[in-house]
């Protein structure tokens, strides 16, 4: 099994830096990039960007730490019980930011679009602030996996709120 970390020259851990990473991949993405005549390596480049995807991601860099580490994690389970008012209220937010997208596409004129604006600028923000709620949970996943015996669960847990993270997104990107 291909280590990333070492691969990227990152420290194997649960917290990394996203600017070292980045730069790091950068880096050795430009010397193995196949247009590159002297060290271009079409398979080593795509194996540094597949690298680069897995340790960008909380929950895929944790279930790479585990199999490295020999640590089962099993993929199926639900949410833990204390992330299911996350999941409702991320729910709620997705299903009203649908329905607004829905009744925004379904107006023709320039009036109705203008007058839909100050409720578009309302679910951005609940959105936006969703969004924070997450990662800041994610953070708080990650830290108490990495000083507990809880790897398996937190890398389930991290998967939905990336998951539900995207979702929120995707919607606010639509909302424009």
């Amino acid at each position: 099994m291909t280590n990333y970390f070492q691969l990227l020259d990152i420290e194997q851990a649960t917290h990394i830096d996203l600017e070292t990473l980045s730069k790091h991949h950068s880096e050795l993405a430009a010397k193995h990039h196949p247009d590159n005549s002297e060290h271009g390596d079409d398979a080593q480049y795509r194996l540094l960007n597949t690298a680069y995807a897995i340790l960008q991601s909380h929950s895929k860099r944790l279930i790479h730490l585990m199999e490295l580490e020999g640590i089962p994690y099993e993929k199926r389970g639900t949410v833990s019980d204390h992330l299911m008012d996350f999941f409702m209220s991320t729910a709620q937010i997705l299903q009203d930011a649908d329905g607004f997208l829905r009744k925004k596409s379904a107006t023709t004129s320039a009036l109705a679009i203008a007058l839909l604006e100050n409720e578009s600028q309302q679910l951005q923000d609940i959105i936006s602030k969703q969004i924070d709620y997450l990662e800041a949970e994610k953070a708080s996943t990650l830290e108490v996996a990495s000083n507990t015996n809880q790897l398996s669960n937190a890398a389930r847990d991290l998967a939905f709120l990336e998951k539900w993270q995207a979702q929120l997104k995707e919607r606010y990107a639509s909302l424009f």
